[in-house]
């Protein structure tokens, strides 16, 4: 997509858990721009850690909607 200068996205949907991981089995693709955007984001997934949500001092598991965004830069 690089190479024919495509930009574009892809929208997630997906469980982070206590420790701040993505339940991989929870994601869910709402949109995407194209089919090798979707690719990219789930092979990053396994890697990403997030701030896990807290109710009070307990972390605890949180549905996440998140937008990813694929930009060419300026050389």
């Amino acid at each position: 997509l690089k190479a024919q200068r495509l930009e574009g996205g892809a929208r997630l949907r997906f469980v982070v858990n206590a420790d701040g991981r993505v339940e991989l089995s929870t994601v869910e693709v709402l949109d995407a721009t194209h089919p090798a955007f979707t690719e990219a984001v789930r092979a990053v997934l396994p890697r990403l850690r997030f701030a896990p949500a807290r109710v009070g001092r307990q972390k605890v598991p949180q549905l996440v909607e998140i937008p990813f965004g694929f930009q060419l830069t300026q050389r």
